[in-house]
């Protein structure tokens, strides 16, 4: 009896899951064409430009709503249970609250591995896709990948630092260097106004260069070429983390850390969409141990708006306190979902062991 009833509780969650979802991602297609109108009909996009920049989102629209949905679905179809007296009912027949709670978090976890699917690779491809759409109707060409102030240290070479690094539109391997600062393990020190990254040499190429040995005269060169080994590529270094997969992302978090480059944001971007992706599996457990004391649909949608305003709430905050430095970007990105998930276990065993 418990199997059935539990695929009959996790089939009405189902429906409303679905419901829910695709309810959530209208509501955020309908504000983002709000944001586009003016900008889509100075630029004069057809239908189908609207069409694909609404497809290319999709994926960030699934970020936000796979998760939510959980908590609206579970809610939802436990107010219902109790409503019409189902719950009472099982309990009565000796179905343990467990029995219940079970499937919900199972059926989480499965929302949660198509959420990593889509945070982690799908929504980069999307959002990338999105940029150079949108970048089509602003310029003829995209405007060039560019960091400044960027600084790294090569093991057994130096420090190289650089005012501007511009990756080159046509070459992913070349970038531009304006205002070239390195300082060799041998002591020596080098300036060059200009230069060129080219990382299938490993090199830095430099012009109009000052070398100045230790303990030797300063020197001007036409040119210089400095050993760089660094893995990752220019598009790869300066890409901005959103347009990047999971698995580029922890590539260009390992190349950073060898050179000693910064590499907090992408790490953190890497942390968030696993972070995220879990609180699927977290809604449902907190869900599931609310639903199964709420006594009707009023209490179940009352539980669902507190939930989510105080995730999104710890959710900011923490994103904030990363970007004012305060915060790592590991514990950033999993201090809400962690808290929550720890209310959830309280919860849950209170229900079980009522």
């Amino acid at each position: 009896m418990i199997p059935r009833l539990a695929r009959y509780v996790l089939r009405e969650a189902a429906g409303l899951y679905v419901f829910g979802a695709a309810s959530l991602c209208l509501l955020l297609s309908i504000d983002l064409l709000s944001v586009l109108a003016r900008f889509l009909v100075e630029q004069g996009a057809s239908w189908a430009s609207i069409g694909r920049l609404l497809l290319f989102k999709l994926p960030w629209f699934l970020h936000l709503t796979l998760p939510v949905a959980v908590v609206f679905a579970i809610l939802l179809v436990c107010g219902r249970l109790a409503k019409d007296a189902e719950l009472r009912a099982a309990y009565a027949g000796a179905v343990p609250p467990a029995a219940l709670l079970a499937p919900l978090v199972a059926g989480g976890l499965l929302v949660s591995a198509l959420a990593l699917v889509n945070n982690g690779w799908l929504e980069p491809i999307g959002e990338a896709a999105y940029q150079a759409e949108i970048q089509g109707f602003l310029y003829v060409r995209p405007p060039a990948a560019t960091q400044t102030d960027a600084a790294f240290v090569v093991p057994d070479q130096g420090v190289f630092a650089a005012a501007r690094v511009r990756a080159e539109r046509d070459a992913s391997e070349r970038a531009e260097l304006l205002g070239v600062l390195a300082v060799l393990d041998d002591g020596t020190i080098v300036s060059a106004v200009r230069g060129t990254w080219d990382s299938s040499s490993r090199t830095w190429e430099l012009e109009d260069v000052e070398r100045v040995p230790p303990g030797g005269e300063r020197e001007r060169l036409p040119q210089l070429t400095l050993p760089f080994e660094l893995e990752a590529t220019p598009e790869e270094t300066l890409a901005r983390p959103l347009q990047q997969t999971l698995t580029e992302l922890s590539r260009r978090v390992q190349a950073a850390e060898a050179v000693g480059a910064d590499a907090a944001a992408p790490r953190f971007e890497m942390h968030r969409r696993v972070a995220d992706a879990s609180s699927a599996a977290v809604f449902a457990l907190v869900a599931g141990a609310l639903g199964l004391r709420v006594r009707g649909r009023g209490g179940g949608f009352g539980w669902t708006i507190a939930l989510l305003v105080t995730f999104w709430a710890a959710w900011t905050l923490t994103g904030g306190m990363f970007e004012s430095g305060v915060l790592s970007p590991a514990v950033a990105a999993w201090s809400t979902p962690a808290l929550v998930a720890a209310i959830g276990v309280v919860l849950a065993w209170r229900v079980t062991h009522r």
